[in-house]
Order: structure tokens, then C-alpha cells, then sequence
């Protein structure tokens, strides 16, 4: 069973609906993989993996097998990781720089094609789209409105953050995007869920849509 989570943050450890989601399809045995955003950002991959596990504990979620994917290891073993696991995470970061490392790794083909939980964290769950229309976002190191083909998981574009945007972001930017396709604003705690097509939504959310006016 495909099942896809696109999450904003959680910064104050995971929430309880997120947590019941994830019990629900992980059998709490197999293996967990951290694909990085910075394939060669050693120490905040690092670190941020670490972090995530450790919520992924304190909730009473564990691993026989962790896989952080970056530069560090081979193509092949990336994508022999991806097709073993159980759990995939990709993480945060960079949006951009992180959809050229996927395509560079050619690990595209491997997550469309597992039936497992994939975990998107802000930047991750952007990329997640097959068609993926990223807002502007200077601040975040997007010059300018960019639309590209995406990992191919979903049929949604999201905007993570939506507490921490500006004004100006928001009334400028993410309405630009807007106006190519439905975009689902999330705030921090709030997350989508996507089992085999049928979509729900767990916290505030915003839906930012062409009306034609």
C-alpha cells in the first residue's frame, strides 16, 4: 500500500494524529531511510536524522535499520536502500537543490515505484508532487516562480510554513503560484495524508486556488 504524508514541522516533537497515522500501516519492524536535502551537508544531515528518530522514539516508534542516503554512499546502494525499506523521510532543506540531487542519483524511478510509507518534510513534501510549483521565496533561496516534474507521488503542491510566511510572501508569491495550480498552505503540525488517492488533511491548513476573479 502506497501511503504519502507531506508534512510542514513539528517543533515540538510529532502530534498524536501524525503518530496514529503512521502506526496504522508501519508494522513497528523493517527499515527507515533519511534521504538528505544537501547530499553533501554532512553535518546537518546528521544531525537533523538524528533528530527525527529521536521523535520517531519518543513516540514509541523504532527501527531495526536506519539508511541516510547522501553523497556519501554509492547510486546503486541509495536506491537498494530505497527499495528495502520500510519508512522513507526526506527531509527538509533546500527545495531546489534537492530535486537535482534526487534526479542526479536517479532514485525517482525507485520511490514511485514502493508501496511503503514516504514522509515529506517541508521541503521533501514540495518535491513529492509530480508537478511540482514552487512559490517564489527569496528568503529560501528561490528567485523566482519555478515549475519542474517532481518525484511523482502526488497530485498536490503544497507551501509548507504558512505561520512563518510574510505577508508579502503570502499576498505576492503563493498567490503567483496560485494562479497554476491549487496550492495547500500548511502551518507547522498540520500534515496530508494520501493512501492509494483518497486525501486527508489533519490540522490548519489554507487553500490557495485560481478563482478566476
Amino acid at each position: 500500500m502506497k501511503v504519502s504524508l507531506l508534512t510542514s514541522g513539528f517543533p515540538n516533537g510529532f502530534t498524536d494524529d501524525f503518530v496514529k497515522c503512521v502506526k496504522e500501516y508501519y508494522l513497528m519492524t523493517g527499515s527507515f531511510v533519511f534521504i538528505a536535502s544537501d547530499f553533501s551537508g554532512y553535518s546537518k544531515t546528521d544531525h537533523y536524522s538524528d533528530v527525527i528518530l529521536k521523535m520517531f522514539r519518543d513516540k514509541g516508534i523504532v527501527f531495526d535499520e536506519v539508511h541516510v542516503i547522501d553523497d556519501r554512499i554509492s547510486k546503486e546502494k541509495a536506491v537498494q536502500d530505497i527499495e528495502e525499506a520500510d519508512v522513507i523521510w526526506i527531509s527538509g532543506g533546500n527545495t531546489l537543490e534537492q530535486i537535482k540531487y534526487l534526479k542526479q542519483y536517479n532514485l525517482l524511478p525507485a520511490l514511485q515505484s514502493r508501496d511503503c510509507i514516504i514522509i515529506g518534510m517541508s521541503a521533501g513534501s514540495i518535491n513529492m508532487a509530480k508537478k511540482v510549483v514552487l512559490a517564489k521565496d527569496i528568503d529560501d533561496n528561490i528567485p523566482e516562480l519555478s515549475i519542474y516534474d517532481g518525484i511523482g507521488l502526488v497530485d498536490i503542491n503544497i507551501e509548507p510554513h504558512l505561520d512563518s510566511a510574510s505577508k508579502k510572501h503570502i499576498e505576492e508569491d503563493i498567490y503567483e503560484a496560485s494562479q497554476v495550480a491549487t496550492i495547500y498552505g500548511l502551518y507547522d503540525n498540520s500534515f496530508v495524508k494520501i493512501v492509494d488517492d483518497k486525501m486527508d488533511i489533519f490540522g490548519d491548513y489554507f487553500k490557495y486556488e485560481n478563482t478566476g476573479k
